[in-house]
């Protein structure tokens, strides 16, 4: 097979507008097969299916309750993979009218172009005045938190349209998410199989200022930030192991070494040496599974402890200067200085110390 004859078009549908017969209709003209959904929608919308059922190569799969869009295209997936195997990939769009057929399309020649990639249709929440406030907001926060966080480069993170391989199907009917998380989850898992993203802007018609989306912007915006808290749990956990020890040890200092000796003249270099000796070592072994690192612990490790001893070098520095420019407690100084060193060794271990060669040739 070759062309739009090779790839297969999947439609998760809840509560769909009638606006889809047409829809459907048009992707019936350039799919050999258009694989509808029916998350759970009910007796209600029977004639809206009904209508597109008899269309050339559209088959419709029925959840008898809804279960949520990531349900539907794990649904669809595993439909595609046991019956049209021989296809080059899956093209996946919203059943609200959102997607012309013609940018589907052009998703399509791209991805094509490239079949290992990803393609996404992407909408551009820069000037587009058309997309609703709350879309545009949510949508710039998510792709600004993964570029900083995830060193993903998407603008549209939250788009229906998209082109999958067939190569990776069978990992994506894997991805845990039910809703609308399970979108956001697999972005995350193609990432860590190195599967390069391919953007294609897109057109969006949104309906009545897009009243027919069930996306909750507060409920399902919270589900899918959970997967950011993964990326910041080694971080800000050894930031907190730091902070306990570097506070005991300093309190123990205080109050026991005699005065004069140089426990006290070097109270915050050894309080925080040690503090970061703890720490470093949750940190390291952590991050190696927060960053899914594939290389080599000689290769890593090194480039962890150069990384490790400046940042304690500038901490102590930091700290044990600023303490004597303004009358703050130490602890809450130190707490503001490493607070401004996470994000920035965050950068750099994401960036280089455990980026993989692969990952670097790639970029």
């Amino acid at each position: 097979m070759s062309g739009m004859e090779s790839l297969i078009a999947l439609v998760p549908a809840y509560c769909p507008e009638k606006s889809m017969v047409e829809s459907v209709t048009a992707l019936s003209r350039e799919f050999p097969a258009v694989v509808i959904v029916d998350d759970g929608c009910g007796e209600e919308y029977a004639p809206i299916f009904d209508a597109v059922r008899e269309l050339p190569g559209v088959v419709i799969l029925k959840h008898p309750e809804n279960r949520g869009k990531g349900c539907a295209l794990k649904t669809g997936f595993k439909y595609v993979l046991e019956k049209h195997p021989d296809a080059k990939g899956v093209v996946t769009l919203d059943a609200d009218g959102q997607h012309t057929v013609k940018d589907t399309l052009h998703c399509c020649e791209e991805f094509l172009k490239k079949p290992d990639s990803i393609v996404f249709g992407c909408r551009d929440f820069e000037s587009d005045e058309k997309i609703p406030p709350r879309s545009r907001f949510g949508n710039r926060l998510t792709s600004r938190l993964m570029k900083f966080f995830c060193d993903i480069k998407l603008s549209d993170t939250q788009t229906g349209l998209r082109v999958h391989s067939m190569k990776y199907l069978k990992e994506l009917t894997e991805v845990e998410g039910e809703r609308y998380e399970y979108e956001m989850n697999v972005i995350f898992k193609l990432k860590d199989m190195d599967v390069p993203f391919v953007e294609v802007p897109i057109e969006v018609i949104y309906l009545d200022n897009n009243s027919s989306s069930h996306f909750n912007p507060i409920k399902d915006s919270i589900k899918i930030y959970k997967v950011f808290f993964k990326f910041c749990v080694s971080s800000f956990g050894s930031f907190l192991i730091d902070i306990a020890v570097f506070t005991v040890l300093w309190k123990l200092i205080e109050a026991y070494a005699q005065e004069g000796s140089a426990l006290l003249l070097y109270e915050t270099y050894i309080a925080t040496a040690i503090a970061r000796v703890c720490s470093g070592l949750f940190n390291y072994n952590f991050n190696r599974w927060i960053f899914k690192s594939k290389s080599k612990v000689s290769s890593s490790g090194p480039k962890y402890l150069l990384v490790w001893l400046i940042q304690m070098c500038i901490s102590a520095f930091c700290v044990d200067n600023l303490i004597k420019l303004i009358s703050w407690n130490k602890s809450v100084v130190k707490f503001i200085v490493d607070t401004i060193l996470f994000f920035i060794s965050y950068k750099v271990q994401q960036l280089w110390v455990f980026k993989s060669k692969k990952e670097k040739d790639q970029a």
